[in-house]
């Protein structure tokens, strides 16, 4: 600490740096080191997929690198890019946001990933950290790590899985655009469906989560129902919708408890709230309104129905 601080002092910093030992300032930091990349892709533009990479370079390539990541970004038109990650690790994660309009990747999509790939291998370092290998750079795992223990790892997948059913086209494919396939679109619905990065943190917040479906997953089943009626798929929107009413609308206990632990703060109990009013016609919803504004009436008229 005592070696830190001075150093820290010279940095052109936003806000006054401080190390503190105390568990409460701690826990705040982390709350936001690990809300960054859902606070971030949840104020991204409506229909735009919210991309999460992580990397590594040694240490002392660091901050190269990341002004490097800088500059794609700029060149690329990746305005509202971020980079974080664990330092001393040489350990990096940066988000983009990008519009994959009908499953289509952009040219300035393909073109960012072949550039990073070569700044991240021309500095000696890894295209994956922490997190698995999936469809992005599972064309690069062969550039990484040369044609005699790639062709191992051919084989071990080939004993394992021979008919090439597990997982194709994640680590290891013979196809080199498999990163531009498949891609995931993301159809703009309402506000609070839009803002959801789908990190699952609501879910064991969520008192229906055993019984059918969690806030992530209503939010899910919302876009899907968008995407099929977009697609002109009118057998499974109506499927899709007809379950949604037992299985999303009618079981939300609408507690507001998934905001407590959103990232972005969505509420679905609000959104389930205006879907099961938009079910009602006005009559019904102007009674229940009166029905509100003379609650305690109300519940005494219900109380001499039921022994009645």
């Amino acid at each position: 600490v005592a070696t830190a601080e001075p150093v820290l002092a010279g940095l052109p910093l936003t806000a006054p740096a401080r190390l503190s030992g105390e568990p409460v300032a701690r826990a705040a930091l982390w709350h936001i080191r690990k809300g960054l990349y859902a606070a971030v892709a949840g104020a991204r533009p409506s229909g735009t997929t919210a991309l999460l990479e992580d990397v590594a370079v040694p240490v002392e390539a660091l901050a190269g690198t990341c002004a490097a990541l800088a500059d794609l970004f700029a060149r690329h038109r990746y305005a509202d890019s971020v980079i974080f990650g664990h330092a001393k690790d040489g350990n990096l994660h940066f988000m983009l946001n990008e519009r994959f309009d009908g499953g289509e990747a952009p040219a300035r999509y393909a073109d960012f990933t072949e550039e990073m790939v070569d700044l991240v291998l021309g500095h000696g370092g890894t295209l994956k950290a922490e997190h698995g290998t999936g469809r992005v750079m599972a064309p690069y795992v062969r550039r990484q790590f040369g044609d005699e223990l790639y062709d191992v790892m051919r084989e071990v997948k080939s004993l394992c899985d021979p008919d090439g059913v597990l997982n194709p086209g994640v680590l290891v494919s013979d196809d080199p655009e498999i990163h531009l396939r498949h891609l995931k679109t993301v159809p703009t619905v309402e506000e609070e469906v839009d803002r959801c990065v789908e990190c699952g943190y609501c879910e064991p917040v969520c008192p229906s989560r055993d019984l059918t479906t969690t806030p992530r997953q209503r939010i899910v089943l919302r876009r899907e129902i968008a995407a099929a009626e977009a697609a002109g798929d009118r057998t499974l929107a109506r499927e899709l919708t007809d379950a949604y009413d037992y299985d999303a609308v009618q079981t939300c206990a609408v507690d507001g408890m998934c905001a407590t632990a959103c990232p972005v703060l969505i509420n679905t109990g609000d959104l389930v709230k205006r879907l099961r009013a938009e079910e009602h016609g006005r009559a019904t919803r102007a009674g229940w309104r009166g029905a509100a504004r003379r609650w305690d009436a109300t519940t005494r008229g219900m109380a001499r129905g039921l022994d009645l």
